[in-house]
């Protein structure tokens, strides 16, 4: 199937962005927090000067992968090591970093040299290519729409949180592609009928993302929502039989497998939640917060207005904002108004839910009761997830609830091409102009934030 030339356009425009964050971004390099600061011994707030000011966790990341290099197998997390600092990530799950190895070698990039970030970095934002690819399938194929499929994948591909997650070395953009991939070809068993092949598809792609991340639990709840609905929709040979089902759910298990095992062996749990928790006692408790503001200036001020600003982009290590040269005022006020215009977006496209329907019936397009309820299922447990997190440790980021990226995009592209009406199938240029706006605001905020906090 050939690309549509505006799909093919957002996927140019998102690498680029990306290189041109990546190259923005230190690599390696120490720095300051400047809007977390800490109190020195004479009482006075100072900047907090911290060995790596670049993307959050990268040179942890990096390490594992040097780690990998040197054909010593894969590390283990050792709680309270003396070299705790540089190894917190080796608890991780294998994939993305056996990935990147090969991708170091290809490239000839060494993770521990200053110099070698932006071809390391690079290997996400081509996996981000298949995040992109994977959204306007599943709205190609949930909704049989080419309008909402564009506009879906020009938020997400022009996103400036996402353009500086796939411009940094980590784990999430290679979750995030799996979790999309897993979404879309459950949608397209909802709507066009299973088969065994997909099953093992699906299957295989679950595993595969719990040996990216645990998140990717998340898709067990997806995918039998899909299955569900499908009893429903479909007859026999389209209807999930047994074997479908199994294929779905069971070879997960056995494609983790190993990696589980070995968990179990070395931390006495299989997703090594325990040794985490174990490593980390000093991190940022939400107990101590909430003794501190209250549950609910926790909940609502830290959690809910971190996580906001930093669904529209909140870079380096949730430091630099947008519009900070302005002052905190006025960046909170502008953030309030983007984050309003998106929701306003998102809800008109809901309120229009109907029309949707009534649409599909007409031109013999795919229910999208089905699509919308799959898309959901998998951004409600992700939030869930994300709770759950914050109950324990304060994370206010939006990059764990990305898992669900195409849930939000789908949001977004509905209420743009409803706002668009009969002229729809220029929605995606709606979304794109804003969303570069938002780029360029970015791209400047990154580039005068990391010379600010740089010594």
């Amino acid at each position: 199937m050939r690309l549509p030339i505006p799909l093919v356009v957002l996927l140019l425009v998102f690498v680029t962005l990306c290189g041109l964050f990546n190259k923005s971004t230190p690599y390696r390099e120490p720095g300051l927090l400047i809007f977390q600061s800490k109190f020195d011994e004479n009482g006075q707030r100072v900047p907090n000067v911290i060995p790596d000011i670049g993307a959050p966790d990268e040179r942890q990341h990096a390490n594992y992968i040097s780690y990998l290099k040197s054909g010593k197998g894969f590390p283990v997390l050792i709680p309270g090591s003396p070299d705790l600092f540089e190894t917190y990530q080796a608890h991780q799950p294998p994939l993305y970093y056996i990935l990147a190895t090969g991708w170091s070698a290809i490239t000839g990039a060494d993770p521990e040299d200053s110099e070698a970030g932006f071809r390391l970095r690079f290997l996400n934002s081509l996996i981000g290519i298949g995040t992109i690819l994977g959204i306007y399938f599943a709205a190609l194929w949930g909704l049989g729409r080419q309008d909402v499929a564009l506009a879906a994948s020009a938020f997400a591909a022009l996103l400036p949180m996402n353009i500086a997650l796939h411009s940094a070395i980590s784990n999430d953009p290679l979750l995030y592609c799996i979790c999309t991939w897993v979404l879309a070809l459950a949608i397209k068993g909802l709507q066009q009928g299973w088969h065994f092949k997909m099953a093992i598809g699906i299957g295989v792609l679950i595993g595969l993302g719990m040996l990216t991340k645990t998140t990717a639990l998340v898709l067990f709840p997806t995918v039998i929502t899909a299955l569900f609905l499908s009893h429903k929709k479909h007859q026999a040979p389209a209807k999930p039989n047994a074997i479908v089902w199994a294929a779905c759910l069971v070879l997960p298990l056995i494609v983790a497998a190993p990696w589980l095992i070995r968990n179990m062996n070395l931390y006495g749990d299989p997703l090594a939640m325990s040794v985490f928790k174990d490593a980390f006692p000093g991190s940022p408790q939400a107990s101590s917060f909430i003794e501190l503001f209250g549950s609910s200036g926790y909940w609502m001020g830290m959690v809910l207005w971190w996580t906001a600003r930093s669904l529209v982009g909140v870079f380096g290590y949730m430091d630099i904002f947008l519009f900070e040269t302005m002052g905190n005022e006025k960046s909170g006020t502008l953030y309030i108004a983007i984050l309003f215009l998106l929701g306003a977006v998102g809800l008109f496209g809901q309120l229009g839910f109907k029309k949707f329907k009534d649409e599909a019936e007409d031109q013999s397009l795919p229910q999208p009761g089905g699509f919308q309820i799959v898309s959901l299922v998998l951004l409600v447990f992700t939030i869930l997830l994300f709770i759950r997190f914050n109950m324990q440790y304060f994370q206010g980021q939006a990059r764990y609830l990305f898992p669900a990226l195409a849930s939000f995009a789908f949001l977004i592209g509905m209420g743009t091409v409803r706002l668009f009406g009969n002229s729809s199938k220029y929605a995606w240029i709606g979304v794109g102009i804003f969303m570069l706006l938002l780029d360029f605001a970015s791209y400047s905020a990154i580039t005068n934030g990391f010379e600010m906090r740089q010594p």
